[in-house]
Formats: C-alpha cells, structure tokens, sequence
C-alpha cells in the first residue's frame, strides 16, 4: 500500500485521516499543520502520496501544490477540503492534484480514492 503524508491544521483531521488510512492497509510516514512544514516533509520523506487541504495558514494549499510539484513532480495530491465550488477542484487538479476529497468525509470514499489514485486508475 501507500506512504502518505497527512497535512492540515486540525489535529483531529489528521487523526481521523490516520486512523481509516491504515485502517485500510496504508502506511502514515508524517504529518503537517501547514504549508511550510508540508514542503520540508515531502523533501525529508519522499512519500508516494500526501493528502493536502486546501485552507490552511501561512500558505494556501494551492501553493504547497504547486511547490511539491517542482520539487517531488511524481508525488501524488489529494486535496481535502470543505469547499464544494467545482472552480477549486478543476484549478487543484490544473495545478497537479491526483484528486479530491470533501470534508466531511466518509471513510470507504476516502480509501477507495486513495487506493484509485496509488493504483494509476481514475476514480
């Protein structure tokens, strides 16, 4: 299964993804609270996919997006947010995202995404 690193700044979000994550077989090699951090992880840890929300403080998501796809273009992003606006999801996936998951989510859509997106196949 997967290496992932977990980046948003509510703890409870991070605990929750952890937990349905290796509940459904993946491994958490890190987590972030923001953006800066999320970077430095990547670098630091090569994971093969992060899960990234979109709101965050210091710098958006879009941003760490961006940055992780200059320094580590074969990590794959899920981004994770609240916001529904269907403009947020198709700038995420121009600027690299692999996917996309609202918030609040359920955890058999959030393993079945990730899984889609470790295996290559679209969701």
């Amino acid at each position: 299964m997967g290496r992932i690193l977990l980046v948003d700044d509510s703890g409870m979000t991070r605990f929750l993804l952890a937990r349905f994550l290796t509940a459904g077989g993946h491994e958490i090699v890190g987590e972030a609270e923001d953006g800066r951090e999320a970077i430095a992880k990547v670098r630091e840890l090569d994971p093969d996919l992060v899960i990234l929300d979109l709101i965050m403080p210091h710098m958006k998501g879009l941003e760490v997006l961006e940055e992780i796809k200059k320094t580590s273009p074969r990590t794959r992003i899920v981004m994770c947010t609240g916001d529904h606006q269907e403009y947020t999801i198709r700038e995420a996936v121009r600027k690299g995202a692999s996917g996309f998951i609202i918030k609040p989510f359920n955890r058999d859509v959030l393993i079945e995404e990730v899984n889609n997106i470790l295996a290559g196949t679209p969701s």
